[in-house]
């Protein structure tokens, strides 16, 4: 028994210790700019670098939300965002998806203020092309300036700048 328990062991570890040991190195999630809406240049067309290089484009604006019917009554501070899947899958989107960064570099969860305000970006899957908008809120008095959203796996998916 115990050469069997030996023999069965050996391999197994040796098999990790080889595939599984290093985690694969991640790049940063680009910052998408903050669209500005308008157009700069004297043939119409904006200055603005082009999005369409990325699988999920994010834009977001500072917003004031309406309090729900179950809000505390605190403070929150909002940023309407709209997610626009540019890939060739399906993109989940959900509110607990998004984390909101201040100009003074702390993260704000957003799980905490969820309930608190009308309009939250909703739950949905969006199909190629397809796109979700609402507010995505945080706890307390804080200036907007980054809103990153992750994948169902917790891993950033796309990050943008606060116009």
């Amino acid at each position: 028994m115990r050469k069997l328990l030996i023999t069965l062991t050996l391999p197994l570890l040796a098999l990790l210790g080889v595939t599984g040991c290093e985690a694969p190195a991640d790049e940063p999630t680009a910052v998408q700019p903050a669209e500005s809406g308008g157009k700069d240049s004297k043939d119409g067309k904006s200055s603005e670098p082009k999005t369409t290089d990325v699988p999920i484009k994010l834009v977001a604006r500072r917003a004031k939300a309406d309090a729900s019917v179950l809000s505390s009554g605190g403070a929150l501070s909002c940023v309407r965002v709209t997610v626009t899947n540019q890939s060739k899958k399906n993109v989940e989107v959900n509110p607990l998806y998004f984390s909101i960064t201040d100009t003074s570099g702390t993260k704000h969860d957003v799980g905490e203020a969820l309930a608190e305000y009308e309009g939250q970006i909703p739950t949905t899957t969006l199909a190629p092309g397809e796109n979700a908008k609402g507010l995505v809120c945080g706890k307390g008095r804080f200036t907007p300036k980054q809103v990153a959203m992750t994948n169902p796996l917790f891993s950033e998916a796309a990050r943008a700048e606060v116009g």
